[in-house]
């Protein structure tokens, strides 16, 4: 589940000093994937991948020039009002017209700016496609610009494609991969489905994404490098269990609009992957389950309550209680974590309860002066190193409150913020099992699990296992801290205790590997 910001947006950042490098040597290109991206083309050779879709010419910290090859699974308008900050910029500047390459049609834009005293000339590029926004920037000095831009920039763009998220199969994995697709009305979602060893059947889960759009693997950056659905989905089906993994309606190869759907519609399109799998001779239907991560949680909770084909549910950081309350404790452990100053926390937590009243009766046109009026009294609290990264405060505020009162605007919001998965938990009977990370600031488990186990109670539910691992964050890595900017240095890997919880608890109650 996301913070207050459902888009997982680009960072680019500028390597500022006094002057350039002189580049005098040819520039040859090389071909490039980035599978965390879903992109590839082509890059000059020998700039240094810096990581996050991001190369630089020379280590050398007095040189400015550097790339940037992202995509963001949001609308162009929104990635260009995200980058305005990063850029320097108060507002979106003009195109400078438009680019027609193999792949796409891109909006191109250029501009100069002083960034501490040291002039930096922007080449950037925006297409969108399929649900995605892909990203292409160049910056360097005003000197190289012309230069860089007809021998860089230019052919990285006709070279720029996505990349196919279908999966090629390993054939040193014990396991089969396949790429399926199957649909819930007009939205068509394609994943990848993992079998054992065997011609089975098997008994299968279905794994359900947390808040905001995500591709099959769950993929996490630039925020972190861990994919848990791609670790999840290898660790179950080495124990014998089928397991299908999708990219959210809008991302990746799935087709619909992810901006417009609600808890619900996900919940529909879960309903549609366990129908796909029933279709299938070598699933077990008596065996089909749902993990659910985040707000997946809360669609394993619906469809526990609602439909009869799920034989058991496992909720991964899954709330337990109100969108609203877990918004407010989220918001105060993320701050306290971050070393807050309690008056910052307290402006926040009021904001919030204001927010939620202005969503729930409609008066979105007073989102976006609430938001600027919070962030004004937030900033009396800035340290001096602060208010210097923020650069022009007034720009700042407005910038920020236009983007975030803009996603406040969504169906999305208002349903999640009022949605209660107890009310689901409480009609939920099959075998379930919660697990929740003490180290986790996003889905508090001290808040949560309680909240969790008291509605399966209510239900009658007679196979509940509820545990709190310690040391282990949202995502599911062991963590000191729980931060959200803990997570990007981590080392993608599961804390140890989690995998062997499911799969022990799966083995317990399945056939798994086909033997009935």
């Amino acid at each position: 589940m996301k913070t207050l910001s459902r888009w997982l947006m680009a960072l680019l950042l500028f390597t500022l000093a006094t002057a350039a490098l002189a580049q005098d040597d040819a520039i040859t290109l090389t071909p490039f994937t980035n599978p965390s991206y879903g992109i590839q083309g082509m890059i000059p050779a020998g700039w240094q991948d810096m990581g996050r879709g991001l190369y630089g010419r020379s280590p050398a910290t007095q040189d400015v020039t550097l790339l940037a090859l992202q995509a963001v699974p949001a609308k162009a308008d929104q990635v260009l009002q995200s980058l305005l900050p990063q850029l320097l910029l108060t507002e979106a500047p003009e195109s400078v017209g438009t680019r027609e390459t193999d792949a796409f049609t891109w909006t191109l834009y250029h501009v100069e700016v002083d960034a501490r005293g040291v002039q930096v000339a922007v080449d950037l590029a925006l297409a969108e496609q399929d649900g995605k926004t892909y990203l292409a920037l160049l910056q360097t000095t005003p000197e190289e610009s012309e230069a860089l831009h007809e021998n860089v920039f230019l052919p990285v763009l006709a070279a720029y494609q996505p990349l196919t998220t279908e999966v090629t199969p390993d054939p040193s994995l014990p396991y089969r991969s396949e790429n399926v697709t199957f649909d819930n009305g007009e939205v068509t979602l394609s994943g990848t489905l993992t079998l054992p060893e065997g011609d089975g059947p098997f008994p299968a889960v279905v794994l359900v994404s947390g808040s905001g759009p995500q591709d099959r693997d769950e993929s996490l950056l630039p925020a972190a490098e861990i994919k848990p659905f791609q670790l999840l989905a290898d660790g179950l089906t080495r124990a014998g269990i089928a397991v299908l993994r999708y990219d959210d309606r809008g991302v990746g190869a799935s087709s619909g609009d992810f901006t417009s759907a609600t808890t619900r519609d996900f919940a529909g399109d879960a309903a549609a992957a366990i129908d796909y799998l029933l279709s299938r001779e070598d699933i077990i239907p008596q065996q089909i389950g749902v993990l659910g991560h985040s707000e997946g949680g809360i669609v394993a909770a619906i469809l526990g309550a609602e439909n009869p084909n799920v034989a058991f549910i496992i909720s991964l950081a899954g709330p337990g209680v109100s969108g609203m309350d877990v918004l407010l404790k989220q918001n105060e452990r993320i701050l306290q974590v971050s070393g807050a100053r309690q008056e910052v926390i307290d402006i926040q937590l009021e904001y919030l309860n204001q927010l939620y009243d202005l969503i729930e009766s409609g008066k979105l046109d007073a989102i976006e002066p609430l938001i600027a009026d919070t962030l004004t009294r937030q900033a009396e609290y800035m340290t001096e190193e602060e208010r210097a990264a923020v650069g022009d405060l007034d720009a700042y505020v407005a910038q920020t409150a236009a983007a975030q009162a803009e996603q406040f605007a969504t169906s999305w919001w208002k349903e999640f913020l009022s949605l209660n998965p107890a009310n689901y938990w409480a009609k939920t009977t099959e075998p379930v099992l919660v697990i929740f990370g003490s180290r986790d600031v996003q889905v508090d488990a001290e808040q949560n699990a309680p909240a969790v186990e008291a509605a399966l109670q209510e239900a009658g539910n007679k196979d509940v296992t509820v545990v709190v691992i310690p040391d282990m964050n949202h995502l599911g890595q062991q963590a000191e801290t729980g931060g959200l900017e803990e997570y990007g240095t981590l080392e993608p890997t599961f804390h140890p205790d989690l995998l062997p919880t499911i799969t022990g608890w799966l083995l317990a109650r399945v056939d798994a590997a086909g033997e009935q």
